[in-house]
């Protein structure tokens, strides 16, 4: 009986560690279960609603922010797409160019078209970036801004990373406006420039996702030196405008626009410390885009919040007609010193032999400097052809020296033998073939002196 109880509570102990180890073995395998779908799960997300690493920023919904700020996605989900030129000032003919632009873009996203690939260059601070998030917003769009500066320190990581923020546009159900900030970061020419074999292979893998137009995204590039570009990226733009620095008309738009935003407004509102002194608000505006010649829109925009500073730091809170105007002095100064260093570096680069091949200096704001012309070869060739042809009519003798029979003398005297003539001659001969020949008029004297020298005399006597 003993025994038998023994046994069985043996066999109990068994079973009940069995059963234990069986349940710690499933708890385990649902545990790794669980993570691996957890990680799966969110990368598909990630892929399907997160922001690229490479992405600075974007209008397009995560789940993160939805979720941070819920009545600003609301908000956003609601709003109606905007004037694709509101709160952006450019020349009557750019403003004709880009509202066309901006209406082709919006009709090929409502007709599911292939959309078109824009370079924008120029100055920097004249509203490439601007127009690119107001051109998204006007055609429903999303938009996603990156830097090519961002691509180069990736390093090998660099070619998934592009990969990532393709395969993300490619799931935007309105279309996504792609920006590329400074492209020429990174989307330097292959053959020339020395750029490192993962910025080589970054470029690559960019070159390869765009090789086609597409209906998922548009590409927007903006550049201040597009002469840098590789020839493959320049084959996939479509379209380039350029934005040049606003004109005498623009500049005082920008400055009333500027002036009404900082200065006008916060004065006006009551709610902060700013205070505006009476003066024409009007006349000082015209003055003061007479005196910033030069500038671009963000230059006027700094002058702008340097306005609001200045009134912000007096004792008062107001700001007088002097204080702008000490302001803009500043900013004048600083403008024509940034200018200054400018040219002296674009000077410094046209002195600077060009490689082979090249036609002009590249600037550092998107213009090309042109080189001084060379010379032709005909301006070279002349005055020394002219010098020459001088010389060698200097230095023939007159005929009455050449002749002998002028002066009724022989080259050789009529008792001489003929050997001894033939002797003469032949040593004569040899002495001005030894004599080294010191330009190439001396040898044309000297042939013409030996053809005189050697002519056989008149009096019969032979040579």
């Amino acid at each position: 009986k003993i025994k038998t109880e023994s046994k069985y509570i043996h066999i109990y102990i068994y079973i009940h560690i069995c059963t234990q180890v069986a349940g710690l073995t499933l708890l385990a395998v649902g545990v790794y279960s669980a993570r691996n779908a957890t990680a799966v799960a969110g990368r598909y997300i990630e892929a399907r609603l997160g922001k690229p690493s490479l992405v600075r920023e974007t209008s397009r919904f995560t789940v993160g922010e939805a979720i941070k700020h819920p009545v600003k996605t609301v908000k956003r989900l609601k709003s109606k797409p905007q004037d694709a030129l509101e709160g952006v000032v450019l020349s009557p003919s750019l403003e004709e160019r880009v509202r066309d632009v901006a209406i082709a873009t919006r009709n090929t996203r409502q007709n599911k078209g292939l959309y078109r690939n824009i370079l924008m260059y120029g100055p920097p601070g004249t509203g490439k970036t601007l127009f690119a998030k107001k051109l998204a917003m006007h055609s429903g769009m999303d938009y996603a801004i990156m830097t090519g500066g961002d691509v180069a320190p990736m390093g090998r990581d660099g070619v998934t990373a592009m990969h990532k923020v393709f395969d993300w546009a490619n799931t935007s159900r309105r279309g996504l406006l792609l920006f590329v900030d400074e492209a020429d970061a990174f989307l330097r020419k292959r053959a020339t420039e020395k750029i490192s074999e993962d910025l080589r292979a970054t470029l690559n893998a960019f070159l390869y996702r765009t090789g086609e137009q597409s209906n998922k995204f548009m590409l927007v590039l903006a550049s201040n030196q597009p002469e840098q570009f590789d020839w493959a990226i320049n084959d996939r733009i479509d379209e380039i405008v350029n934005f040049a620095l606003p004109g005498p008309e623009e500049r005082e738009r920008l400055v009333r626009l500027y002036f009404d935003k900082y200065v006008l407004e916060p004065a006006t509102g009551g709610r902060q410390r700013m205070k505006l002194a009476q003066f024409d608000y009007g006349k000082k505006c015209s003055e003061i885009a007479k005196r910033t010649e030069g500038m671009s829109g963000r230059e006027i925009s700094k002058l702008g919040v340097a306005w609001q500073a200045a009134a912000y730091s007096s004792e008062d809170g107001v700001l007088t007609e002097a204080m702008i105007d000490a302001r803009v002095d500043d900013a004048v100064k600083q403008h024509l010193q940034k200018m200054d260093w400018l040219h002296r570096e674009d000077e410094a680069q046209t002195l600077t032999p060009p490689p082979a091949g090249a036609t002009g200096g590249g600037g550092k704001m998107g213009f090309t400097l042109p080189l001084s012309e060379a010379p032709q070869a005909q301006e070279v060739v002349a005055p020394a052809l002219e010098l020459n042809t001088e010389q060698e009519w200097g230095s023939i003798p007159p005929s009455s020296d050449l002749d002998p029979s002028a002066e009724g003398k022989s080259a050789i005297p009529a008792e001489q033998d003929c050997e001894d003539a033939v002797k003469e001659h032949s040593l004569t001969k040899a002495e001005s073939l030894a004599q080294p020949a010191a330009s190439t008029d001396s040898e044309g004297k000297i042939e013409k002196e030996d053809k005189t020298g050697s002519s056989p005399p008149k009096d019969g006597t032979p040579v």
